[in-house]
């Protein structure tokens, strides 16, 4: 909710004025800028609106800050609409955390009913999805996961389920604090159930919203959004997409998502059972909590900076054992395959990516900078970090080698702990920026959510 800078006075301000009036029902119509409301809140503009509701900035006459005041549309002012406003701000009432959007009161504007809310000056999750100019950053994606699964944490805790979670829900201030927010949709739950639920919206819903009569909303419903959420946050595009609501619908019911290792080439394996998990069709088969699936994301950033499968290319044997003794004593969870040639190394490779592929510049058959060059043409290969090691090459030698997309350069004799750091080192900085990702498509449901 990010505050407009619309004076007062401007021609931008009695537009906005004339459209919030509503002269056919005086004691319906919204509060026009300047008006106060509540005799607290000076109205200073429109933030946004919805199907359901408006929301204006004001400011609080008393505290002196800036607020949001969310209203009921009064196009759709009806019982409904009034149930489920009232709904929505008895849910949010209910939470009290950092990372879920604070309520300040409740009350009515001649007959319009309205919460105010603190007002986050920054952007929603869904804007930091599509800023062009980035690609995203790992620990950045994580970092905002992290909070709103504690976010939502805290919602389940006071015996709520969301309903609704997706980027747009979900706000961001200037320094990438999390508040869940729009809990429009929110029910209460009781061991296990609340009221049939299918609201929402398709390219987040859990397969059992749409399609399960006997299912009703759980914390596992939501469990299944944030999945999606993660998904979409760690490789640039949704699980399931189609030019449809019931056709995205139905592959979230009936298809598997590509892994997402394979869906952005350079995501660290270790996030494929994670997010597979959040996402399986079955309630019962995914995260007991959102607290669990917050852990398991962290577990997977720990094990994704320590080498799964490393490839070594080395002719003199003496040195290739000595490589390979050392390497397993400091990754014993790892496999580690060395080959006397660059062509068997290109060929292991291909039978199964690696995580990190070390290679001596001056081999028989494929030499160093031939293996470079095939590795980086290959986009399974385009994150994984390539360390080359050689007896005799100098600068010019690192400096083609660089240019082809080699991470290391190192010359022997080599001390093998320091091998081990450089590897280290190479992992976490290829693993802490994974390459762009291809933009999501834009047709049909997709691009008009």
């Amino acid at each position: 909710m990010a505050s407009p800078n619309a004076p007062q006075e401007s021609q931008l301000a009695r537009l906005v004025d004339e459209f919030l009036r509503d002269d056919s029902d005086d004691g319906g119509r919204l509060p026009a800028i300047g008006d106060v409301v509540g005799s607290v809140y000076r109205v200073l503009g429109e933030l946004g609106r919805g199907a359901m509701g408006v929301v204006l900035e004001a400011f609080d006459l008393q505290l002196h800050r800036k607020v949001a005041i969310k209203f009921v549309n009064s196009a759709s002012f009806d019982d409904d609409s009034r149930a489920h406003f009232v709904q929505e701000a008895r849910a949010m009432a209910l939470v009290n955390h950092p990372n879920v959007l604070a309520i300040h009161s409740f009350g009515e504007h001649g007959s319009v009913p309205y919460f105010v809310m603190e007002l986050v000056d920054g952007q929603t999750v869904e804007g930091w999805l599509s800023r062009s100019d980035r690609a995203t950053v790992l620990d950045e994606a994580l970092a905002i996961l992290n909070d709103v699964c504690l976010g939502v944490s805290a919602i389940h805790a006071a015996n709520t389920v969301h309903c609704d979670l997706k980027p747009s829900n979900v706000l961001l201030d200037s320094q990438l604090r999390v508040r869940v927010a729009d809990l429009g949709l929110a029910a209460p739950y009781v061991k296990g159930g609340v009221t049939k639920v299918i609201a929402g919206t398709p390219e987040y819903m859990a397969p059992e919203l749409a399609f399960d009569s006997d299912q009703p909303a759980s914390p596992s419903s939501d469990i299944y959004a944030l999945g999606c959420m993660a998904y979409e946050m760690l490789t640039g595009s949704l699980p399931f997409d189609g030019r449809t609501a019931l056709a995205i619908m139905v592959r979230h019911a009936t298809e598997e998502p590509e892994l997402p290792s394979r869906r952005r080439p350079g995501l660290p394996v270790a996030f494929d059972d994670v997010l597979m998990k959040a996402l399986r069709k079955r309630p019962q088969d995914r995260f007991p909590s959102a607290d669990l699936f917050r852990r398991a994301l962290k577990e997977a950033r720990s094990s994704s900076v320590e080498p799964v499968r490393i490839l070594v290319a080395e002719d003199d044997p003496d040195f290739r054992d000595l490589l390979a003794l050392k390497l397993g004593m400091e990754f014993p969870d790892a496999d580690i395959v060395c080959v006397e040639n660059g062509r068997d190394l290109v060929e292991a490779f291909d039978q199964k990516p690696a995580s990190v592929v070390m290679i001596d510049l001056q081999m028989p058959i494929l030499d160093g900078v031939a293996v470079t060059a095939l590795l980086r043409a290959r986009p399974e290969a385009q994150n994984v970090p390539i360390i080359v090691m050689t007896a005799s090459g100098g600068p010019q030698e690192w400096k083609l080698l660089s240019s082809l997309g080699a991470d290391r350069f190192l010359v022997k004799p080599v001390n093998l702990n320091d091998v081990v750091t450089t590897l280290r080192s190479a992992v976490r900085e290829r693993t802490s920026s994974p390459p762009a990702a291809p933009a999501p498509p834009t047709t049909g449901a997709s691009a008009a959510r």
